[in-house]
């Protein structure tokens, strides 16, 4: 996330939660998300959004989200192409480095047709990818690399 420093923009909350642009906005709007407007664009802390995916009001949504994604996959009986679908609990990871690197690659690299969400189940970082194989084993591959695990 080098161009917004240590901040996520919407399309990270996007990508991050599952919901839309616009459900987020509605929830700025309703004070329910905060985060600090810069140059026209929305930026929201690590905290801020860590308290936003814990919202009452919210958290269902997210969790119908993630769990359609895998639940989806599993119906999915007619692929046209190889696909996969990985939940990576990863205890002792950084949550906010986790958050970070995949948002990051999926904003960055050329991933079309990723779905990702992620979570922070009792302190565990929870990073759940579903697309074309080779996209999900190299976003996969490519954090292990990055962050080995000790």
């Amino acid at each position: 996330m080098t161009d917004t420093g240590n901040y996520y923009v919407l399309n990270h909350l996007v990508l991050i939660t599952g919901l839309t642009d616009r459900t987020l906005r509605s929830y700025i709007a309703s004070g329910i998300l905060q985060g600090e407007k810069i140059n026209g664009l929305w930026h929201f802390t690590p905290e801020q959004v860590e308290n936003f995916i814990r919202h009452p009001a919210v958290l269902p949504s997210i969790q119908a989200k993630r769990n359609a994604l895998v639940h989806d996959f599993l119906l999915d009986t007619y692929k046209s192409q190889p696909e996969a679908c990985i939940i990576l609990d990863m205890p002792g990871a950084n949550r906010v480095k986790v958050a970070e690197y995949f948002c990051y690659r999926i904003n960055t690299e050329n991933f079309r047709d990723i779905h990702f969400s992620y979570d922070c189940v009792e302190g565990i970082p929870r990073v759940i990818l579903k697309g074309k194989t080779e996209d999900v084993l190299n976003l996969t591959n490519g954090y292990y690399q990055d962050h080995p695990i000790e």
